[in-house]
C-alpha cells in the first residue's frame, strides 16, 4: 500500500478495480499519446490518477553518485562564469544534500549575522 506516513494514498483494492475498468475501455491499438488523452478525461478513477502521479514523479534512480554529477553538471552550467570554485563547492554539497539542507533552520543561519554590531558610517550632506 502506498502510503505517507501513517495515511495511505491509495487504496490498493480500489486501485485495481479502476485498473482493470480503464482497462476494459481502453482500445488495443491506441497510441501512448491517445492512452494519455483518455486517462486525462478520467474522473471516475481517483486512485489511479493518484497511482500514475506518484509512479510519473518517483525517481527511476536514487544512486547518490549519479544525483551528485547531475547535480554538479546544471550548477556548472549556470553559473560557470560568475562563481568562485568555493561557492560552486557549497552550491553543490547543498544540492546533493538536500534532504539534510532542507532540515537547516535559515533563522539558524542569519542568527550570528544579525547579533553582529551594525558599522554605520554618517555622511553630512
Amino acid at each position: 500500500m502506498l502510503t505517507d506516513g501513517n495515511s495511505p494514498d491509495i487504496n490498493v483494492l480500489d486501485l485495481a478495480d479502476e485498473i482493470a475498468a480503464v482497462l476494459a475501455l481502453l482500445n488495443k491499438k491506441e497510441s501512448p499519446m491517445e492512452i494519455l488523452k483518455f486517462m486525462s478525461n478520467l474522473y471516475f478513477a481517483p486512485d489511479l490518477g493518484i497511482f500514475i502521479r506518484i509512479v510519473l514523479t518517483h525517481p527511476i534512480s536514487v544512486e547518490r553518485r549519479e544525483r551528485s554529477f547531475s547535480k554538479l553538471k546544471l550548477i556548472k552550467k549556470i553559473l560557470r562564469s560568475t562563481t568562485t570554485e568555493d561557492r560552486l563547492n557549497g552550491l553543490a554539497t547543498i544540492a546533493i544534500e538536500q534532504e539534510l539542507a532542507e532540515e537547516i533552520s535559515v533563522k539558524e543561519i542569519l542568527k550570528p549575522f544579525s547579533e553582529l554590531k551594525v558599522k554605520k558610517k554618517h555622511f553630512k550632506v
